[in-house]
């Protein structure tokens, strides 16, 4: 397995699913856990991101990149 630990700014309030409420902009840890895939060449199967909150306490919540795609896109104003 392989983990990767990234720091990601979102700059606008956000609901993830699976919180029970909207979570202040801010920075968080994203933590991506890949699988190896058996092929010739080096490759990997995503199996787990993180969203991890520090803000006085650690809070975690699997994310699918579609969602966290969805989460960092700029807001747009109408």
């Amino acid at each position: 397995m392989k983990t990767t630990v990234k720091t990601i700014t979102i700059t606008r309030q956000f609901q993830l699913p699976g919180m029970a409420q909207p979570h202040p902009p801010g920075v968080f840890e994203l933590q991506i856990d890949e699988d190896p895939i058996d092929v010739t060449w080096e490759a990997y199967h995503r199996t787990m991101t993180l969203l991890i909150s520090s803000n006085g306490r650690t809070e975690a919540w699997p994310v699918s990149q579609e969602e966290l795609d969805k989460t960092l896109a700029p807001s747009i104003a109408p």
